[in-house]
């Protein structure tokens, strides 16, 4: 490869990201009308593709500032001295000019390892804005609800109220919700259990357990023929001791 085509290859990265200073970028683009075409047309595909994947890098990122914030800083940029500030560089600092033929080469690899991983990751957040705006992964309570065998039962309880229990054998789940039923009294909680032929404890269930619209999924259906609600002492009971509801689930 040429030098003059190696070199403004090199200052592709530099030259995309506006980091050089007013002469520096003329003598690129004076070295870009020189080369030959093939050369010419590599380095503006480079200059693209950067300046692409940080433009789709920032859409992603971009969050609209607060409008308070927003005139702050228009205030700030209104009333500052916009002058530009030169200072002489020290002995053992050398300008961009003087780094960036030995640091091309790092760079441009480095900018296009990172160029890939955004584009990577914006491809990642397109897909997962997509699949949990449009089609969300189903919780398991959905998956048992839409189950082909899926029943559903509901039984009253005493004082107020209603279980529905939503089941399916393949799914070897149910789904259980309570409506309007009060709040177990302090030092007591509502323990599920599954009966087949003798009861099998569920579970317990919290306070917000109660209370939830989406239900709470049991596992371990098998062969139950019929679920359960008690009353029990805080921690639950190793057989039900006052049954409030019993729901009967058909095969």
């Amino acid at each position: 490869m040429s030098e003059p085509r190696q070199r403004l290859l090199d200052d592709a990265e530099i030259y995309a990201l506006h980091a050089t200073t007013d002469s520096e970028r003329r003598n690129i683009e004076a070295e870009r009308l020189r080369v030959d075409d093939a050369s010419r047309d590599r380095f503006d595909m480079l200059v693209g593709e950067i300046q692409e994947t940080l433009a789709l890098a920032a859409a992603v990122d971009a969050t609209p500032a607060p409008d308070r914030m927003r005139q702050v800083i228009l205030d700030q940029v209104a009333s500052s001295n916009q002058e530009p500030t030169v200072r002489e560089l020290p002995p053992n600092v050398t300008s961009l000019h003087g780094h960036r033929r030995e640091r091309s080469k790092t760079w441009r690899y480095s900018m296009m390892s990172a160029a890939a991983a955004v584009v990577v990751a914006v491809g990642g957040v397109v897909i997962v804005t997509q699949t949990m705006g449009t089609d969300p992964q189903p919780s398991q309570a959905e998956q048992i609800v839409a189950a082909s065998d899926a029943r559903q039962a509901t039984a009253e309880f005493p004082g107020g109220g209603s279980a529905t229990v939503s089941y399916s054998l393949s799914q070897n789940a149910a789904v259980v919700a309570l409506d309007g039923v009060s709040q177990p009294p302090p030092g007591r909680v509502y323990q599920m259990w599954f009966v087949d032929g003798s009861p099998r404890s569920a579970g317990v269930m919290t306070e917000e357990q109660v209370t939830s619209k989406s239900g709470t999924v049991v596992d371990g259906l098998g062969a139950a023929t019929n679920f359960a609600v008690s009353l029990e002492p805080a921690g639950g009971s190793p057989q039900p001791t006052e049954v409030l509801t019993m729901v009967t689930l058909n095969a």
